[in-house]
């Protein structure tokens, strides 16, 4: 009994989680790569509807150059019904 409550436990955080990230369903998907002498960069736009009907932007930036790298993540997510918009971003960087 006590695994069944831990399994099932474990189902619902899963669960939340993936809800509450909102992930993009069908959509649309756009890659820029842009290289130069200071370095190269990538950067991925993923449009479409979340679990609970907003609209979803998702943008993954890559950097590299001479002085390191750095990953950007970025989240925006606008419900339709209030106007209202929700944005989270995260930079990871890394020096050489």
């Amino acid at each position: 009994m006590k695994h069944l409550l831990a399994g099932v436990a474990a189902l619902g955080l899963l669960t939340g989680v993936a809800m509450a990230q909102g992930v993009p369903g069908s959509g649309s998907s756009t890659t820029t790569e842009t290289s130069g002498p200071n370095g190269s960069s990538t950067t991925m736009t993923k449009q479409g509807t979340g679990w609970n009907g907003n609209a979803v932007t998702k943008q993954d930036t890559y950097k590299e150059g001479a002085t390191g790298s750095s990953e950007t993540n970025s989240k925006t997510e606008t419900d339709p019904a209030s106007g209202g918009t929700t944005t989270s971003k995260t930079t990871t960087s890394k020096p050489e």
